[in-house]
C-alpha cells in the first residue's frame, strides 16, 4: 500500500491536484438510474455514497481508456468498467490501478489466439502481460451479462479485475498482497489448497475453473462473494472470511440488510412478491 500511496502523491506533486480538485462530468440521472438498474453494488449506497462512487469511477476513466475493437463503446459500457474496478477496492479510497491503462471491449468470446466464432473460443476476458501488459480484454456481451444477472457467481469483469489486484506485487499468485494486511499468507494459500481439493472431488458449489490454479480460485472466489455473499459465507465461511479481510467489506450483512421484505414487490421488475419471486433463488 506505500507504493500506492507514493504513486498518488507523486501524480498529485506533478499536476499539482487532488482527487477532489479534478472537475468531473457529473452522471445524468439516465445514468444513475442504468446503475442503480444494473450495479446492485451502487444500488446499495446511501446518496453521499453514491456521489463518492460516481466519483471515483469518473476518476477511473479519467485515467483508463476504454476502446471497442469491433463494437461501439457505450457511456453504459464504460459506467459498467468502472464499476467492477471500484466496487472491488470500495474500502481502499487510494487505490489506483496502476497496472492498467486500456479496456478493449470485443463483441464474444475469443481462443488464446484472439479469434472469435472457433469451437475454443471460450475466453471472455483476459489481463495482458508481456508486449500486452497495463491492458485487459473484456467481451462486451459478457460484461453486460455480469451485472444484469448477480445470482450465477459469475461476473467476468469483477474476474479479471482480481488479477489486476493480484498481480499489482509482481507475481500472479492467488495472493493480492497489497490487499492483504489483515491476512496472512500461509493460512489463505493452505485453505486454497483444501478448498481446490473440494473442487477436484466435486464436493464444492465453487465453480470447477476455480480449481485450475491459486490465482483463478482467488478470482472465482471473488465473483462469488459479490454477487451471492450469503451463500458463501454459509457453504464456504472459511472462504467468506478471508476475503472479507482482503476487501474489508461484510457484503453478506450489506445485502441481508437491504434485502426485500417478502410481500414487497421484487426488486428484479417482475411483477411478483418477492417471496415468490427471486426469494426462491436467493434460498436455493
Amino acid at each position: 500500500m506505500f507504493l500506492l500511496k507514493k504513486f498518488k502523491q507523486f501524480i498529485t506533486n506533478l499536476f499539482g491536484l487532488s482527487d477532489y480538485s479534478v472537475e468531473l462530468k457529473p452522471l445524468s440521472d439516465e445514468m444513475r438510474t442504468f446503475l442503480s438498474q444494473n450495479v446492485s453494488f451502487y444500488a446499495s449506497l446511501d446518496d453521499s455514497e453514491k456521489q463518492l462512487f460516481e466519483r471515483r469511477a469518473g476518476l477511473f476513466l479519467q485515467t483508463t481508456k476504454i476502446v471497442g475493437h469491433d463494437v461501439e463503446v457505450t457511456e453504459q459500457d464504460e459506467l459498467l468498467v468502472a464499476s467492477a474496478a471500484i466496487i472491488l477496492v470500495w474500502r481502499f479510497p487510494d487505490w489506483y490501478y496502476v497496472n492498467l491503462h486500456t479496456v478493449a471491449l470485443v463483441s464474444g468470446s475469443f481462443n488464446e489466439h484472439s479469434q472469435f466464432g472457433q469451437q475454443d473460443s471460450g475466453i471472455q476476458g483476459m489481463v495482458g502481460t508481456g508486449a500486452m501488459r497495463g491492458q485487459m480484454i473484456l467481451s462486451k456481451p459478457a460484461l453486460h451479462y455480469g451485472f444484469s444477472n448477480d445470482r450465477d457467481k459469475k461476473n467476468v469483469a469483477l474476474h479479471e479485475f482480481s488479477h489486476l489486484l493480484d498481480v499489482v506485487d509482481g507475481g500472479l499468485d492467488g495472493f493480492p498482497e497489497r490487499l492483504s494486511e489483515h491476512v496472512h499468507a500461509v493460512p489463505w494459500l493452505d485453505l486454497v489448497r483444501k478448498e481446490i481439493g473440494k473442487i477436484h472431488n466435486k464436493s464444492s458449489n465453487i465453480r470447477d475453473y476455480g480449481g485450475t490454479n491459486p490465482m483463478e480460485f482467488f478470482a472465482v472466489a471473488t465473483e462469488y462473494f459479490f454477487e451471492r455473499p450469503s451463500m458463501l459465507c454459509r457453504k464456504h465461511p472459511e472462504v467468506y472470511e478471508a476475503l472479507k479481510d482482503f476487501y474489508q467489506q461484510d457484503v453478506a450483512a450489506i445485502k441481508k440488510e437491504i434485502r426485500p421484505r417478502k410481500k414487497s414487490p421484487c426488486p428484479c421488475g417482475s411483477g411478483k412478491r418477492y417471496k415468490r419471486c427471486c426469494m426462491l433463488v436467493s434460498n436455493s
